[in-house]
């Protein structure tokens, strides 16, 4: 039988060894592959359940936020069998983090604001090309873009701050390829205050926030957990999140 802890940290180990998302999201799939389902529950649990200051199991954390990378990865039976295992086992954490509800709200990104509504009639191969300008009032106008592709370069383009990013992911109604354009992005789904605009936002997948959650101030998981906005199933999880940072921190000072 395998000792979990010690094949999780040995995991870790080799995760940060490699430098690219890719590669990491391959080594897992195999380490996974010897693993039963409630063993890979169980594996996950464990790292879910790392201190905030262990470096490398937060970095794994991270790296799990896009459930479509995750799935591609280990591949969606394997999903479905340590979510069923999951339950099995009482791992809440775990089964609301291979569930798959759709977001708390439905909406379809695009132009509100009056000023930048004229965009809309802009051809989309103009507006993917303006998408990589370096002006920053046309870039501005650009940031309500229905289309992913155009976000997509905004993201990429290096005049974009977090200012702009940040109108990107609180935006309400958004679409979910928007959203997970944002908390995928190499640069931005690392930012503080980006990862909460996107764990807050009720367009956001229930699955991409709890992940989120991992990485909130405890400040803010009380926000989530009182914001009616959000999926049921984000604030029951964060008020859980909660709960075992408050066991935790007696214990310590027990």
């Amino acid at each position: 039988m395998i000792e979990l802890d010690e094949y999780l940290s040995k995991v870790l180990n080799d995760l940060r060894a490699l430098p690219e998302e890719k590669m990491r999201l391959a080594l897992l799939a195999k380490r996974l592959a010897p693993l039963t389902p409630e063993e890979a529950a169980a594996f996950f649990n464990i790292l879910y359940n790392k201190d905030a200051g262990d470096v490398a199991a937060r970095k794994a954390r991270a790296m799990l936020v896009n459930p479509d990378l995750l799935h591609n990865a280990i591949g969606a039976e394997t999903c479905k069998r340590i979510y069923m295992a999951s339950i099995k086992l009482g791992l809440r954490k775990i089964s609301r983090l291979f569930t798959d509800l759709p977001p708390h709200k439905k909406g379809v990104s695009g132009y509100e604001e009056e000023e930048n509504a004229p965009m809309e009639h802009v051809p989309l191969g103009a507006r993917r090309t303006m998408s990589k300008t370096s002006a920053q009032h046309v870039l501005d106008r650009l940031l309500s873009d229905p289309d992913p592709v155009v976000i997509s370069n905004i993201l990429d383009n290096p005049k974009i701050t977090e200012r702009e990013v940040l109108k990107i992911a609180s935006k309400r109604p958004n679409s979910v390829k928007i959203i997970k354009l944002v908390s995928g992005h190499k640069k931005w789904s690392r930012r503080y205050a980006v990862m909460s605009a996107i764990a807050r936002n009720p367009y956001t997948p229930p699955r991409i926030s709890i992940a989120l959650l991992e990485m909130m101030l405890m400040q803010d998981l009380k926000k989530i957990a009182k914001d009616k906005t959000v999926h049921p199933q984000v604030q029951m999880s964060a008020m859980d999140l909660m709960e075992e940072r408050r066991a935790d921190k007696e214990d310590v000072g027990d």
